[in-house]
């Protein structure tokens, strides 16, 4: 077992948690938006050449940040980092990277207030989704979610003003999400502004 890599471990048990207990109503932030976010820390620590060892705690960090939404909506954080705790200390992982896999889930608080390059790059790839050509589809999925769980009510044209007021406030914190993320959520706003002057 010491022979399989943690990073693959960690992916097959979260798969299964989300799989066996995210609740229906997380049409957003399920399995598909865990596999968006490790791939986007994959693509954002390549390209700043990140060492190896930071590679993995990203990659652990990303695939158990929104695990706790098994447990909790608001909050779920907390529950995300004591679930990554025990997958990893029952795995024998070392506890200071095991302390840094846990700030880097705590760094996907809204608002964002990452403190190191680290947690810049998880904070960007969570939202790595601003700046894909799925943008629409998938803040509509949002807005379900948000009606489901949350009893949101809100009409078409007021979430286009929400998404469209969150995309101009937010900003990358890595190099790569500043000049190669942006372009694409540049392209989303415009998006959003012509579908409200429609």
């Amino acid at each position: 077992m010491n022979d399989i890599p943690i990073g693959f471990l960690a992916g097959r048990f979260v798969a299964q948690l989300l799989i066996d207990n995210l609740h229906k109503n997380l049409v957003f932030h399920n399995f598909h938006h865990t596999v968006y976010v490790v791939r986007g820390v994959r693509q954002i620590s390549e390209n700043l050449g990140l060492s190896e060892e930071n590679k993995e705690i990203l990659n652990l960090a990303a695939w158990f940040h929104d695990t706790g939404l098994t447990e909790v909506y608001l909050g779920h954080e907390e529950e995300s980092k004591k679930i990554a705790r025990r997958f990893l200390e029952r795995n024998a992982y070392p506890e200071v990277r095991i302390l840094q896999v846990l700030a880097c889930i705590d760094a996907t608080k809204m608002p964002q207030q990452p403190q190191n390059l680290l947690e810049k790059v998880i904070c960007d790839a969570d939202m790595f989704h601003l700046a894909l050509p799925e943008y629409y589809h998938l803040q509509r999925l949002l807005l379900e979610e948000f009606r489901l769980v949350m009893h949101k009510k809100c009409t078409d044209e007021e979430w286009a003003n929400e998404n469209l007021a969150f995309l101009n406030k937010h900003h990358f914190w890595t190099p790569y999400g500043q000049n190669v993320l942006q372009r694409g959520k540049d392209l989303n706003i415009k998006l959003c502004e012509t579908m409200l002057v429609e």
